[in-house]
Formats: structure tokens, C-alpha cells, sequence
């Protein structure tokens, strides 16, 4: 019985940590931290800021440029200057 429930502990844990230490997506909502975006590359939030504006603006990617991204991480902002092409 002791045997079967060391096992049974070692799996929850080893489950657990596994799980937390899966990367999760960025997103520009409640379920990515601040911290999370701040750690995040360059190409991470360029990638994230066009599929957002693809997704709610509905405009195409091919017609949206990320000039520069600057990081405050003492105040914990980010800033993306970004460019809409005309057509």
C-alpha cells in the first residue's frame, strides 16, 4: 500500500510540473502576465500583436509592420509602435 501510493504521489508531482512548465501561448488578455509579455522576444510580440490585429480588426498581416517594441520593466509596460500599409 505505501508502495502504491508513492507512486501514486510521484506521478501527481512529476504531472504537475510537467504542466506548469509547458509554455503556454501569449495572449493580450488576463492569461498572460506582465511579466510573461516582458520576457517574451521581439519576434514573440510581433508575431502576437499581428495575429491580434488579423483576429479582431480584420486586417490583413501582409498589411501590418512592427517598427519597434519598447520595455519599461520597472513599470512593468510594454509599448509597440506599429504601421497599417495603405492599399
Amino acid at each position: 500500500m505505501k508502495r502504491f501510493l508513492f507512486c501514486l504521489i510521484v506521478i501527481f508531482i512529476t504531472s504537475v510540473f510537467f504542466i506548469s512548465c509547458e509554455k503556454k501561448p501569449l495572449t493580450l488578455d488576463d492569461q498572460t502576465s506582465m511579466k510573461t509579455l516582458l520576457k517574451a522576444s521581439d519576434s514573440e510580440l510581433t508575431d502576437l500583436v499581428i495575429k491580434e490585429a488579423t483576429e479582431k480588426a480584420k486586417i490583413p498581416a501582409d498589411n501590418i509592420t512592427v517598427e519597434y517594441i519598447l520595455r519599461d520593466k520597472e513599470n512593468q509596460a510594454i509599448v509597440v509602435k506599429s504601421k497599417i500599409k495603405d492599399k
